[in-house]
């Protein structure tokens, strides 16, 4: 019985032993496995945050055009692939009725003037409007405060789409930049209160094409507004114009300030 005994123990013992041997070997497999996915590279797939694939976003479809963004149309859908060099730098944008209905003034007549800047936030781009309206030089103990006071306006976000494939360029949908009433882009306000053009139709509002050049982007729209006294053609109640947008690429190094004078042909801002 003793022997019988002893016998049991020595094989519980062994099993104890074997399946701590077991464990430990599990454990040690683990830590293993999770040190090297710990010092594994991380590399972008394209899907953190809601970032796509760059070849998911610009596809074979796209037809590109290359100059100071590249810009990509798909399906009637318009993309600016933004380069990082170019974040912050101050560019003109120019608005401009290209074709008008008789009685709305002419083609070529402008109606909006701004500078802008586009911005990195996080997972979004800001279009934002630069103020000449207050100023001080950054030498003097001021220039924060009027920095602080003269807080620039955001215009339209973007979620961004994709990054570029080397990460140095940001691909976002610029579509409803032109399809929608951004109201610094279209009609004027004095056009609208004078014809009573109180809201945008979308479904006869669309995109004409958008160019890019080395130094600018020409964007062309026709936007139809919902108008209770139209010059002309007063029976549709509305009014139809094709707009141009001239964004141009300002130098790096501000022009120097000058005094205005309407005898030079150069866009003011006054301070």
């Amino acid at each position: 019985m003793l022997r019988f005994t002893t016998l049991k123990l020595l094989v519980l013992a062994l099993i104890l032993v074997t399946s701590s041997c077991t464990t430990a070997k599990k454990a040690k497999e683990a830590a293993e496995a999770n040190k090297t996915a710990a010092a594994k590279p991380k590399t972008n797939n394209g899907k953190k945050n809601g970032i796509k694939p760059y070849d998911k976003v610009i596809t074979k479809d796209a037809k590109t055009d290359k100059g100071l963004f590249d810009v990509h149309e798909i399906d009637g859908k318009y993309f600016y692939e933004i380069p990082d060099s170019l974040f912050g730098r101050e560019m003109l944008m120019v608005t401009r009725i290209a074709k008008t209905a008789s009685g709305i003034g002419f083609g070529g007549g402008k109606q909006n003037t701004q500078v802008l800047r586009w911005q990195k936030k996080g997972k979004k781009i800001a279009l934002r409007v630069v103020s000449y309206q207050v100023f001080a030089a950054d030498s003097l103990p001021v220039h924060e405060a009027v920095v602080n006071s003269n807080f620039e306006p955001v215009l339209y976000t973007f979620p961004i789409k994709a990054l570029s494939k080397d990460s140095t360029k940001t691909v976002i949908d610029v579509t409803e930049l032109f399809e929608k009433d951004v109201k610094a882009l279209g009609m004027n306000a004095n056009s609208r209160k004078r014809y009573k053009a109180n809201r945008l139709e979308a479904n006869k509002s669309f995109i004409e094409d958008v160019k890019s050049y080395p130094l600018n982007i020409e964007a062309r729209h026709v936007k139809t507004y919902a108008a209770a006294e139209p010059p002309s053609n007063r029976s549709t109640g509305s009014i139809s114009i094709e707009i141009n947008n001239s964004m141009i690429l300002l130098p790096a190094e501000p022009m120097r300030r000058r005094y205005f004078d309407e005898r030079v042909g150069w866009f003011a801002r006054g301070q």
